[in-house]
């Protein structure tokens, strides 16, 4: 058994996999990646299983220490990647040696970025998952000084010629999004907004919401409260947008205007605060 260690964490470190889809009955969230394309990505390039972890890393700053020679790639947000003397780009297998350094600069672009390595994260496994989640897991985060475990594998991963483009995180398009069970409710200038609107991502976020800036002043009748997922863009009494992420709550008592496929949640994901972006309302395939 090998570990790493954390000499600087970053905002917000932790280990995610691919969640507790099983327990929602229990009031357990999914948890698990914000960008689940770049969390696939990473284990792919390493040949593993998609539902490994990996360490999950919020707006970069990290430096971290290995004891033992390994191999990892970094997908999702950019920044600057140096391991030893060598920099290294997104994407991209990189060769640790034992006692080597490997520092991340604060992202460039996007705000999530996955770590994987050719191995295995050794935590504690809970309800069938590693992902972490306050009151869950026995952490919420990693914090610099930390200690990481890991399996490395036996067999190294050849370094190919052949690079993977690192994708850059564009609010340009539009974020396909389907009806919710409320989007009816709304009157024609309402739901023209919707589809027509800009909106913009405020600076209250996290991995449990988004809110957006744009408020949507409407007079519709309380509900009861009503299963939720990740994706969906709740109305508020107030009028205020909320896009729940990935640990947000299985229930909510706020009408369910619109709900996002994975693919939106991740690209909205890595939008920044201040960033505007719009809807493109699609129709359910039959």
């Amino acid at each position: 058994m090998a570990k790493l260690r954390l000499e600087k964490s970053g905002i917000l470190t932790t280990i995610q996999d691919l969640g507790r889809p099983a327990y929602s009955a229990l009031g357990v969230p999914l948890s698990g990646p914000m960008d689940k394309q770049s969390f696939l990505l990473a284990n792919h390039l390493m040949r593993k299983s998609p539902a490994d972890a990996c360490l999950e890393i919020y707006m970069g700053n990290l430096e971290m220490v290995f004891d033992s020679t390994c191999q990892v790639v970094l997908t999702g947000a950019s920044g600057e990647i140096s391991c030893g003397s060598k920099s290294y780009l997104t994407n991209e297998i990189i060769p640790v040696q034992k006692a080597e350094k490997l520092t991340l600069s604060g992202f460039k672009n996007g705000q999530w970025a996955y770590l994987a390595i050719n191995g295995s994260f050794l935590s504690e496994n809970i309800m069938g998952s590693q992902s972490y989640y306050p009151r869950i897991t026995e952490k919420g985060r990693l914090n610099s000084g930390e200690e990481v475990h890991y399996q490395a594998a036996e067999h190294s991963i050849p370094l190919l010629h052949a690079k993977v483009k690192s994708s850059v995180v564009s609010n340009s398009d539009p974020l396909p999004a389907y009806r919710g069970p409320s989007f009816s409710l709304l009157s024609s200038d309402q739901q023209h907004r919707l589809k027509s609107g800009t909106f913009t991502l405020s600076r209250e976020q996290n991995r449990m919401g988004i809110h957006l800036e744009e408020k949507i002043a409407h007079s519709l009748p309380e509900m009861i409260t009503t299963p939720v997922y990740p994706g969906t863009v709740q109305l508020t009494s107030s009028g205020k947008l909320i896009v729940l992420m990935l640990d947000a709550q299985v229930t909510g008592g706020y009408h369910r205007l619109l709900q996002l496929p994975q693919r939106s949640i991740g690209t909205l994901s890595q939008l920044r605060p201040g960033e505007k972006f719009r809807f493109q309302l699609m129709d359910l395939p039959e």
